[in-house]
């Protein structure tokens, strides 16, 4: 069988605990389609695979290969994050963004700027945006399955996990997790969720640069969306900065007095 057609390789047919639901998977896609007024004979073509294979993707009767997923995602302009919603529940690694968030709200508006521009700067390092392309002239929509390897292994290691202990928990072989992190397979989209769950890490973050983050505000939800692009590690490194100069940047109301 192709993988690249959406169908679930041999060595990936093993038990897994928690099974991706594929009838809510088009529910939601279906969903998001029609609030964008985009027809599914459009998203087909925009994918370039058949319109009726949409359908049946959100009939619950197909499921997508990861390439065509990520084309999807493209073509719609919406985060992979936002459509494995329902299968992929990332939780805030810990409540310093609160904490954060609050200190922020209480800084004068030149250091809220300032703030702003550093974790701009972060996003940019830290989320390993692609900076060897002219972003204009960068193919969104398009699998680098090497960079999803180097992505994969990252985070792996960074957990301190084996491969075998990443099979096991996502019900294939740990020769197939070697193989992916190689760079020479993809996992079906199933086992791309199982990635992320085991992981504990945004399905955002593995496909790469598939979706472009703007800093817009220093707020609450400026500070937790940059999780989609980092990992855990990436991620405590931006609040231990963001924190400091918190802590030591003028608050409102204190450079008028002179502070």
């Amino acid at each position: 069988m192709n993988n690249e057609k959406g169908f679930i390789m041999n060595d990936e047919k093993k038990e897994n605990k928690e099974e991706f639901n594929q009838k809510e998977f088009g529910r939601q896609l279906r969903e998001v389609r029609k609030e964008l007024k985009v027809t599914s004979d459009r998203l087909g073509v925009a994918c370039g695979v058949n319109p009726v294979f949409i359908r049946q993707i959100e009939a619950g009767a197909r499921v997508p290969s990861v390439p065509v997923f990520v084309k999807i995602c493209d073509s719609l302009q919406i985060s992979p994050a936002y459509l494995l919603k329902s299968e992929v529940q990332i939780p805030v690694t810990d409540q310093g963004w609160e904490e954060m968030a609050e200190g922020l709200s209480q800084l004068s508006s030149v250091s809220q700027e300032m703030v702003k521009e550093v974790l701009y700067s972060l996003i940019e390092n830290l989320g390993e945006r692609d900076e060897k392309e002219d972003m204009s002239e960068k193919k969104y929509g398009e699998m680098d399955h090497e960079e999803f390897g180097r992505r994969l292994k990252k985070v792996r290691q960074e957990m301190q996990y084996t491969s075998q202990e990443v099979a096991s928990n996502c019900g294939v072989s740990s020769v197939f997790i070697r193989q992916v992190e190689l760079g020479e397979r993809l996992p079906s989209l199933p086992v791309f969720v199982y990635l992320c769950r085991a992981l504990q890490i945004s399905p955002s973050y593995l496909l790469g640069n598939e979706v472009k983050v703007e800093v817009v505000e220093c707020n609450w939800e400026e500070l937790v969306h940059i999780q989609c692009d980092m990992t855990s590690k990436s991620q405590q490194i931006v609040k231990d900065v963001l924190m400091s100069l918190i802590r030591n940047l003028p608050k409102e109301g204190e450079e008028e007095k002179g502070v």
